[in-house]
C-alpha cells in the first residue's frame, strides 16, 4: 500500500435508501451528549443548496463538516471494503446495500492545527485517534436521528452495520479504526492450516501497520490478538519495543519485531510471531521452527473452513491490505 504520509482528516459515510432529514440543532444536541461539555461546540453553520444540506462546526479542537445529499459515490469507491475476506460473516448484505443506496451523510473531521499546518506547509501532528473518536461520535449522533443502512469508515476501508458500530464505539473504539485482514499460504502445521493477518489503519494511529505471521490458530484469534496489540500500543502512547513479548490473553506469547522491509512488504512494519496461544493449545516455545510445534486442539480448523460460503472472498498472501 503506497503511503504519502499521515492523513489529516477522518472521513466516514452513512448510507441511506432515501434522503434523510438532519436537523442541525438536534445533531448538535446529540453530539454534545456524546462528547461532554468540555469540548464546547462553536461556529455552527447550517446551509442548504437544492436538496443538499451542509452543517459545519468546531468541537474539541477539530472542524466537523457534514453533508446530507444524494451525491452518492459509485460502487468502485467501496471496492476495498467489499473485498474484505470476512465481510460475508460480519455483513453479508453489504454489497446489496452499497449498490442500492440513493443518499448519504458524509462526515469529515479535521484537526484545526493540521488545517493551519497544511496551509503553511508545516508538518502536521498525529491527531488520528482524537479525530477518529470525534468522527465516530458524530456518526453515532447522526444514527440516533436517522439510522443508516451501513457506515463506511474510509480510514481502514470497512463497512459496518450501525448496531455493532455503536456497540464497539462504547466498548473498544480502536477496533472500529483498524481492519484486520487474514491471509494464508495454506501450509499445514500439525495438520492445521496456518493463518496470519495484517492491519489497515494502525499506521495512522501508531506510525506502522502490524503483521501477524502465520500460525495454526483460528482467524478470530488472529483478529482479536491484532486488535488487542493495537489497543495496548495506543493506550501506552507508542509501539512496544523490538524483541519484547506481548500477551493478548493469559498464557499467550507473541514476539514483537520492528522490521524495515521484507520481500512481500517493502515498507517498515511490526511483525508479531506467535510462540504460544493457550486458547487453542499451540505451543512453539520449545522449538526453533514453529513447523515442529504441537497443536493439541485442532478440531476448530476444519469446521471453520467448511463454514465459509462459496461466495466468500479468498484469503490472500502475506502483505498489507
Amino acid at each position: 500500500m503506497k503511503r504519502s504520509g499521515l492523513e489529516t482528516a477522518t472521513e466516514s459515510s452513512l448510507l441511506y435508501e432515501d434522503l434523510p432529514q438532519l436537523d442541525a440543532s438536534e445533531f448538535v444536541a446529540r453530539l454534545e451528549q456524546a462528547i461532554g461539555t468540555n469540548a464546547a461546540i462553536a461556529d455552527l453553520e447550517d446551509q442548504a443548496a437544492g436538496a443538499a444540506h451542509y452543517i459545519s462546526l468546531t468541537a474539541g479542537g477539530c472542524r466537523i463538516a457534514v453533508e446530507v445529499s444524494k451525491n452518492t459515490r459509485p460502487p468502485p469507491v467501496y471496492f476495498e471494503a467489499l473485498d474484505w475476506p470476512m465481510l460475508h460473516r460480519n455483513f453479508p448484505e453489504a454489497e446489496e446495500i452499497v449498490r442500492g443506496h440513493h443518499a448519504l451523510i458524509h462526515i469529515s473531521v479535521e484537526a484545526e492545527y493540521d488545517a493551519v499546518a497544511n496551509a503553511l506547509g508545516m508538518r502536521s501532528v498525529n491527531t488520528t485517534f482524537t479525530r477518529n473518536l470525534l468522527a465516530a461520535r458524530a456518526a453515532a449522533a447522526v444514527c440516533r436521528i436517522a439510522m443508516p443502512s451501513a457506515i463506511h469508515w474510509k480510514g481502514c476501508e470497512m463497512l459496518y452495520k450501525p448496531g455493532p458500530f455503536l456497540r464497539e464505539l462504547d466498548t473498544e473504539p480502536v477496533e472500529l479504526f483498524v481492519k484486520v485482514t487474514p491471509f494464508s499460504s495454506n501450509r499445514q502445521i500439525a495438520g492445521v492450516r496456518a493463518v496470519g493477518g495484517s492491519t489497515r489503519g494502525a499506521y495512522e494511529l501508531l506510525g506502522r501497520e502490524i503483521v501477524m505471521e502465520e500460525a495454526p490458530v483460528p482467524v478470530d484469534w488472529v483478529i482479536r490478538a491484532l486488535h488487542a496489540f493495537v489497543a495496548r500500543c495506543q493506550a501506552n502512547g507508542g509501539l512496544m519495543p523490538h524483541l519484547t513479548t506481548f500477551a493478548p490473553s493469559r498464557g499467550d506469547i507473541l514476539i514483537v519485531r520492528h522490521l524495515e522491509s521484507t520481500p512481500e512488504i517493502q515498507e517498515p512494519h511490526i511483525s508479531l510471531e506467535v510462540r504460544r496461544a493457550d486458547e487453542v493449545g499451540f505451543d512453539a516455545t520449545h522449538v526453533d521452527d514453529i513447523a515442529l510445534a504441537t497443536v493439541t486442539k485442532p478440531k476448530w480448523d476444519g469446521s471453520e473452513r467448511r463454514a465459509r460460503p462459496k461466495n466468500a472472498k479468498p484469503f490472500g498472501r502475506r502483505g498489507l491490505a
